[in-house]
């Protein structure tokens, strides 16, 4: 997915679309930029920009919450863009509420929305608050912040793909309830935050997640306990719903959240089972249905966790491991599906780090897929090397990346804490270097690396405050201590200059016997000040380009610390940036940077590369195979019911009537046989008994839907008929024998053998 240029980049936005590489032209870096163009900079220092991946629009990454508006609006809560989307009933995206940040009105990651009957949208936000904002994204009030007492919040943002945001909201005619999952707890407010009471203590929830009000009954999701619990609006207990944990007909593993219909019927996202589960109405709730199954093809599940239902009954599902919105009817048949995956080629999930090769192909690390994408001059997306999450990975957590000079990659796993090389012409991993620990050797929360031109990777070991050396080979070389909380490094490509980027806001040089002999920048936000820096690269001349996170700005220093330039802003549009985290200047003097918060890279064609652009030759970038999807052990089969609504008359009819009901969605099979009861004896004596007459029945396949209550009729054909009628001589006695199968998307089949007795 290549970017758009644009010589005025805070004037249009250029956002890559999902599209066929083979279809999207190369960025071209266009004249001309004015300084007002270039946000943060003056003179700008840049002639073209571009955006690749989108930021929002539609793109989903791990939706956690959704809610459906009194006018239809389907509103959903994005873990990781942490925005959220608003989209019409049959999916066409409308607008987006909400930036990334921690101020009132902006929004980390969001794991609960709830609708008001005035229109109004609640969000859940995992800094601990509350948002209120009208239809048209205005924020009209906030509440909450982190605690125990009420009114204060252990909602949590999450971690990685593997743990969602906590919080679940409901909104009455006059209340919103909020569950408050780190406190194990259920809390009530006005809408304004006021009035605030803890209705369900803690000690009889575990995590409790989804909530769903309706007139005086509060259901809570208790997600840790595997069930559903039934509250009066005060918070006195009425009822447990499911039957403990597992994966059987009503049971549940983890659920997330719980909706209701108009009539009262209860819809629960049964999270690690990857399906809905459907339960009657109150008092008792009893189980009806479930449908869903691991997967991604259309109709199946992965790690579902929020679903709203509309006003005709529709049920919106949060599928969010597949970055999608299911909608199905009670029934679970899908009607429709939309929203577009932030794993698609050339979208991001907080990318993190980049690196230039000699050739000029970028690899980027998308820190939260679990993968390195490839980007060519142009933008486009070449290759990717690892496995988007969720799913089996090399890469947990990939945070930076370096090449040496044959241009294999090493790909900094931070999650494992070691490191990867990756061969050039396969795009696999061939051996690992470091694991996790504080010896020798070992490395906690590493964040940057870098390889200089002998082969010696200096490894920023965050968690234990030293840079860490090895060989490309994997031998441990040593490490220089004493450092703080170092997330950036840069090396000369002689290796005699060492730059390291610290906690404490300063960038300290190092010769290459780790003794320290400069130090510059400091905290602050004029140029060559600082605010947490990451990671960091240097251009042909030796200038050191810094990726300036907590003043959302990239900088450029000479080799001593001369302050030369700054660009960049907080914002979301062409030049600017929410937490810039990776930086890199190629050999076509390309300088790109991974725009963290907003999950795109931006690259600008920089108006004075510090050496012509000219680029070398290396091996074509290797294809890995795709990778194997995970596979679950299968759901039980469908639960099938089969009654006889007549067995009199089957000859003179030829058809006998049978109701048929599964709890899932399920193709139905039907055959059998009709016979004489018993053989008539023999009319003369010493004659052989004649064998008994038995005929088919047509065999029958219907196609049934959740719960759906059909009746299937099986035919009698008339020579079948005619046949059974000369046998009997008028008697009446017939015996059917059926075997029904019901088969759904997985499982098992599940077989139902029935004998009736009957009569012609």
């Amino acid at each position: 997915m290549p970017p758009r240029p644009s010589a005025r980049p805070s004037r249009r936005r250029l956002l890559a679309l999902l599209a066929a590489p083979a279809l999207l032209a190369p960025a071209v870096a266009a004249p001309g930029a004015r300084a007002a163009d270039c946000p943060g900079a003056s003179p700008c220092p840049y002639t073209a920009a571009a955006e690749i991946g989108q930021r929002s629009g539609g793109v989903l990454r791990f939706p956690q919450s959704i809610a459906v508006a009194p006018d239809g609006t389907v509103y959903v809560g994005d873990q990781h863009s942490r925005v959220v989307h608003a989209f019409a009933p049959d999916g066409t995206f409308k607008r987006e509420i909400g930036v990334p940040g921690t101020r009132p009105g902006e929004l980390t990651a969001v794991g609960a929305l709830a609708t008001a009957p005035d229109g109004t949208l609640f969000v859940g936000d995992g800094s601990n608050r509350i948002d209120r904002f009208a239809p048209d994204g205005r924020l009209l009030s906030s509440f909450g912040r982190s605690g125990t007492a009420v009114g204060q919040f252990r909602f949590g943002g999450g971690g990685g793909n593997d743990a969602g945001a906590g919080g679940g909201l409901a909104a009455s005619a006059t209340h919103l309830f909020v569950a408050d999952s780190g406190n194990d707890r259920v809390q009530r407010f006005t809408y304004d935050g006021g009035n605030g009471v803890e209705i369900v203590p803690p000690g009889q929830l575990a995590y409790p997640k989804g909530l769903a009000v309706r007139k005086t009954r509060l259901l809570v999701a208790d997600d840790q306990n595997h069930r559903v619990q039934a509250y009066d609006t005060g918070g006195r207990f009425l009822a447990t719903i499911g039957a403990g944990s597992g994966a059987g007909p009503g049971q549940l593993s983890f659920p997330y959240g719980v909706a209701l219909d108009t009539a009262g019927r209860l819809f629960v996202a049964d999270n690690l089972n990857h399906r809905i589960v459907r339960f009657g109405t109150a008092p008792d709730y009893r189980y009806v249905a479930r449908w869903g199954t691991f997967g991604t093809l259309p109709g199946r599940l992965a790690y579902v966790r929020a679903l709203a239902v509309d006003g005709t009954g529709n049920v919106y599902v949060a599928n969010t491991g597949n970055d999608r919105i299911d909608v199905f009817d009670r029934g679970g048949r899908l009607l429709r599906s939309f929203g577009r995956s932030g794993r698609a080629p050339g979208q991001f999930n907080q990318p993190s780090g980049v690196a230039a090769d000699a050739a000029g192909f970028r690899a980027v690390t998308d820190a939260i897929n679990g993968r390195v994408e490839f980007l060519d001059p142009t933008g486009r997306v070449v290759t990717s090397w690892g496995s988007p999450n969720p799913g089996p990975t090399v890469l947990p957590r990939p945070v930076a990346v370096a090449f040496d000079a044959a241009g294999d990659a090493y790909v900094l796993d931070q999650r494992r804490a070691r490191i990867l090389v990756f061969p050039r012409g396969t795009g696999q991993p061939s051996r690992s270097i470091a694991s996790q620990g504080s010896d020798p050797g070992r490395l906690l929360d590493p964040s940057a690396l870098a390889i200089d031109a002998q082969g010696t990777i200096t490894v920023a070991d965050t968690g234990n405050r030293r840079l860490a050396r090895f060989s490309t080979g994997g031998t441990y070389l040593g490490a220089i201590t004493g450092t703080g909380t170092v997330r950036g490094v840069a090396v000369t490509p002689a290796g005699d200059r060492i730059y390291a980027a610290n906690g404490a806001n300063a960038i300290t040089v190092y010769d290459a016997a780790g003794t320290e002999t400069a130090q510059f920048g400091g905290t602050g936000n004029k140029l060559g000040k600082l605010n947490a820096p990451a990671q960091m690269t240097l251009d042909g001349a030796g200038n050191l380009w810094v990726a300036d996170r907590g003043n959302n700005r990239v900088q450029q220093f000479g080799p001593d610390g001369e302050r030369l330039l700054t660009l960049g802003e907080r914002g979301t549009g062409t030049g600017q940036f929410i937490f810039p985290t990776g930086v890199s200047v190629d050999c076509n003097g390309l300088l790109t940077v991974t725009d963290n918060g907003n999950n795109r890279v931006q690259q600008f064609a920089l108006a004075a590369p510090a050496t012509p652009p000219g680029c070398g030759q290396l091996p074509a970038l290797g294809t890995p195979p795709t990778p194997k999807a995970p596979t679950l052990p299968p759901p039980p089969g469908p639960d099938l019911q089969v009654t006889a609504l007549r067995t009199s008359g089957i000859l003179r009819t030829r058809s006998l009537p049978l109701r048929l009901r599964c709890d899932t969605v399920c193709t139905v099979a039907i055959t059998g046989t009709v016979r004489e009861r018993t053989a008539p004896r023999p009319t003369k004596q010493g004659a052989k008994a004649r064998k008994v007459v038995s005929v088919p029945l047509t065999p029958l396949t219907l196609e049934l839907t959740a719960a759906q209550s059909r009746i299937g009729r099986v035919a009698l054909g008339a020579t079948q008929a005619a046949r059974l009628r000369r046998a009997l001589a008028g008697r009446r006695g017939l015996s059917v024998g059926l075997n029904v199968t019901a088969t759904s998307a997985s499982g098992e089949l599940t077989t139902v053998p029935q004998t009736l007795d009957a009569t012609g």
